[in-house]
């Protein structure tokens, strides 16, 4: 089989894998917005306002999909199709700079049409200048954008594809009368000594859904007979008194999630056509010995489900409802671990926090990779990532002095310069989430001392952990991020970004 014939056979197999009955359905059209469906998922995006910036999600059920329930034999058909294709599919699917002008759209999964209309209100409010130092400092330290932009003296002009024959949007220059540093200017309101955090809105996000999700997301563990450590319920008990802390010193707490249920509608069922279609798209190293084909499906659609079907859901929350000053996402972090089912202690621990940036060429090659770096870069919420991430660095290195990772020659990642707990990354929480977002890593669940750590509970008073007195380590944990926080608002004047938590 030629290559070219594989192409359209692909091509085939994927438009009738993503366009179930439910979506052959005549649907009116949005006007200026572009339509794409994801499975029996429609998107309706647009409706004329800016505020519905995020298509409407498929309503969940608790049913099986059509794939689950009765399409055993349309999976096994595509499962053999695949084995055949396997060879001739290589790297022919793989999404790389060249594949996109064979293709009306390429997305990363589950995503939704980028509105390119919602950049207009940035139209003419950054220089040239301040774009560029942008891109080169923290959104595209690789120089991997710079492919698909063509800049000239009144404006840059974003292409989907490396030839540039496909553009996507024009942004002006703001006039030299325009030029002004209003967006970052300093305000001198001092705060309340007694309430730093007085009017500031802050979302908490504790990471990854626990509960009867746990084993799903592969966020747990145990030891022997030890109690379980499940990282979606040890990040909502830091958060809780994380939002304590942070009312007493003033903020208003809102969440993305405070309990165990997922935010998302859909469950892993609903998935099974975007899980083919996924697989399709790079199968050779999608492909895993530890699975059957049916086992490799599931174990992806459970991927999309609280990878990105989740955090998605979580962003139309904060973008649409929430709407705070800034959002803190809290994490646990663990080393490698051993096999798979014999989980294995480490003598390691190292701490980070992310600030967005850092896209990589490979994350580029979608469009809506490019136009979310495009709306944070205007946005300019990099400065009070900046300023939040240092004082929380600080307080990590001087109250605990775990070492920072280090991220130098990754390809995903860049120091940012202001603490080397603090780098650039490219992550689906902080890309999706509108405002200034810190994504904070803390100790590894599965480093000796911690772990006996978090098997104590949550103690009162203190105890020997690691040769030292320690609080229970969820107080801890909070304790440093609170008051990074409030030390960032207790001595800094309120930065003035682009940001505003209120919807154009």
């Amino acid at each position: 089989m030629s290559s070219r014939d594989s192409a359209r056979s692909v091509a085939h197999w994927r438009s009738r894998i993503v366009q179930p009955e439910a979506t052959r359905a005549a649907r009116p059209m949005v006007p200026t917005v572009i339509q794409r469906s994801h499975g029996s998922r429609g998107l309706g995006v647009g409706e004329g306002s800016i505020k519905k910036e995020y298509g409407k999600e498929r309503v969940g059920s608790s049913h099986p999909s059509l794939l689950a329930r009765g399409g055993f034999e349309f999976i096994v058909g595509v499962m053999g199709w695949l084995r055949s294709m396997s060879f001739a599919i290589g790297v022919g699917v793989i999404p790389t700079a060249s594949a996109v002008e064979d293709k009306p759209f390429l997305f990363s999964p589950l995503a939704e049409v980028p509105e390119w209309r919602l950049l207009d209100v940035y139209q003419g409010t950054i220089a040239r200048k301040d774009f560029l130092q942008r891109c080169q400092r923290v959104f595209d330290p690789s120089g991997a954008l710079a492919k698909y932009l063509e800049v000239d003296e009144e404006s840059v002009r974003v292409y989907r594809d490396v030839a540039k024959t496909e553009p996507l949007y024009t942004l002006r220059w703001a006039t030299k009368a325009k030029e002004v540093e209003s967006q970052r200017a300093v305000s001198f309101c001092l705060p309340d000594p007694e309430k730093p955090l007085r009017g500031q809105v802050i979302c908490l996000d504790p990471g990854h859904i626990g509960g009867d999700w746990a084993d799903i997301e592969e966020r747990t563990f145990r030891i022997g007979r030890d109690r379980p450590v499940v990282e979606g319920e040890i990040n909502l008990k830091t958060c809780r008194l994380l939002e304590s802390r942070l009312r007493q010193a003033g903020a208003k707490v809102v969440w993305t999630h405070d309990g165990f249920t997922p935010t998302t509608a859909l469950r892993p069922n609903d998935l099974y056509p975007e899980a083919i279609e996924y697989l399709l798209q790079d199968f050779q190293r999608r492909r895993t010995p530890r699975y059957s084909m049916n086992g490799l499906i599931r174990w992806n659609a459970e991927l999309l489900f609280y990878r990105s079907a989740e955090i998605q859901a979580r962003a139309r929350r904060v973008n649409e409802e929430l709407r705070p000053d800034f959002t803190l996402c809290l994490h646990y972090n663990a080393a490698p671990w051993g096999s798979r089912g014999r989980p294995s202690l480490r003598s390691v621990n190292r701490l980070v926090l992310f600030s967005h940036g850092a896209y990589t060429a490979s994350e580029l090659v979608y469009d809506d990779h490019k136009f979310h770096l495009m709306r944070k870069l205007l946005e300019n919420s990099t400065p009070e990532e900046l300023d939040l991430g240092a004082e929380i660095g600080r307080q990590f290195q001087s109250r605990w002095g775990f070492p920072p990772e280090n991220y130098g020659g990754s390809g995903y990642a860049s120091p940012s310069g202001v603490s080397p707990y603090v780098w650039h990354r490219n992550l689906i929480a902080n890309r999706l989430f509108r405002g200034p977002v810190i994504f904070i890593e803390g100790p590894y669940m599965n480093d000796r001392t911690t772990y006996a750590w978090i098997q104590a509970g949550e103690y009162e008073g203190t105890r020997m952990i690691g040769g030292r007195n320690r609080e229970n380590i969820f107080k801890e944990f909070s304790d440093r991020v609170a008051d990074g926080v409030i030390e960032r608002f207790r001595t800094l004047p309120s930065r003035s970004t682009a940001f505003t938590n209120y919807s154009p």
